[in-house]
């Protein structure tokens, strides 16, 4: 479903225009998506790296047959070969190795590399605070997308945007303050995979728009899961062997969470301007928190539901910005510097 959404998002990508109805149904769908992952996570019971690790090789081993027929399909046809990042063709009919075929730009090692981090330090904050406290501190994204944005790309956003990540950010921080886990280190490790994935999603925009979604996205999981497997390797952590509950925990959590998260995400930023996609994913610590109350018997406070409130809240300003600007066409891509 990732795949197809790609597809059409870039051949309407093409014409211009506001975001219709599959752009908006592929953003919802990744924000089902990745909402139930870290119930899904805490429920593997493995080490917070091998968890990391195993999330995005399992995505992208999922991901790369179907690269890789269709890159072939594309040769096959002497037609022109779809812009990713594999190596530069200039004839259609040349034979292309797997190691070229897996070459990765800088574009999409930076990309990899950022989300390793992000996950790296998520999933790890999971094993220190609760859940809800980790959701809230690492979907943060919107305050540092928007900062980021501004001082690295001068890219405009509109005061009502930033009204909203404000509303947001309050209601997060009102969150993180008020759910008495005394987890200091657990919630600033989620912050700091905050903003991994804030630079994530402003690398992944300019990415999205020049690459296929399938290529960038088996380039940037495979390149992410290399790093964190190397990273357990240095730490010791074994990799195997798995239990059967665990590794069918693990193998949900890159369905949904990666392979149909991530990958819509990704597809939604050739619509979408990174701070609204960051601002829809505070979905995540609500309808997450709402998974883990279900599942693990998390239950959250007052405070923490007066928070939730704040968020939406937030969110409805978001969503009302982002129709608005939508009305001039997608942002253009070519003029900004990556």
């Amino acid at each position: 479903m990732a795949i197809l959404y790609g597809m059409r998002a870039a051949a309407r990508q093409k014409s211009g225009g506001r975001p219709g109805a599959r752009a908006w149904a592929g953003l919802v769908l990744a924000v089902l998506g990745v909402s139930g992952t870290s119930t899904f996570m805490k429920l593997a019971g493995t080490d917070p790296l091998v968890t990391a690790f195993w999330r995005l090789a399992l995505s992208t081993l999922l991901l790369l047959p179907l690269q890789v027929w269709r890159r072939r399909n594309t040769l096959a046809s002497n037609g022109p070969v779809p812009k990713c990042n594999t190596v530069t063709e200039t004839e259609p009919s040349r034979r292309v190795s797997m190691l070229q075929q897996l070459r990765l730009s800088p574009v999409t090692m930076l990309a990899g590399a950022l989300l390793a981090v992000h996950f790296a330090l998520w999933v790890t904050s999971l094993s220190m605070t609760s859940v809800l406290s980790s959701l809230v501190f690492v979907t943060m994204n919107p305050l540092f997308v928007a900062v980021l944005d501004l001082v690295l790309f001068r890219e405009r956003t509109s005061p009502l945007l930033w009204v909203a990540v404000l509303v947001v950010t309050a209601g997060g921080v009102f969150i993180g303050l008020r759910s008495g886990t005394g987890a200091n280190l657990g919630n600033l490790l989620a912050l700091g995979g905050a903003l991994a994935a804030s630079l994530y999603l402003i690398v992944g925009r300019r990415a999205s728009r020049q690459m296929d979604t399938v290529s960038y996205n088996v380039g940037a999981f495979g390149w992410a899961a290399f790093l964190t497997g190397v990273v357990c390797l240095i730490a010791g952590r074994s990799l195997l062997p798995l239990s059967g509950a665990s590794f069918l925990w693990l193998a949900v959590t890159a369905v949904l969470g990666q392979t149909v998260g991530h990958g819509l995400i990704n597809a939604s930023l050739r619509w979408f301007q990174p701070q609204f996609v960051a601002l829809m994913l505070l979905w995540e610590p609500i309808l997450g928190s709402l998974l883990a109350f279900l599942v693990l018997g998390d239950r959250p406070g007052p405070a923490e539901l007066a928070g939730g409130a704040v968020i939406l809240a937030g969110l409805a300003l978001g969503i009302v910005s982002s129709r608005r600007s939508a009305a001039n066409g997608p942002a253009d891509a070519e003029g900004q510097p990556l």
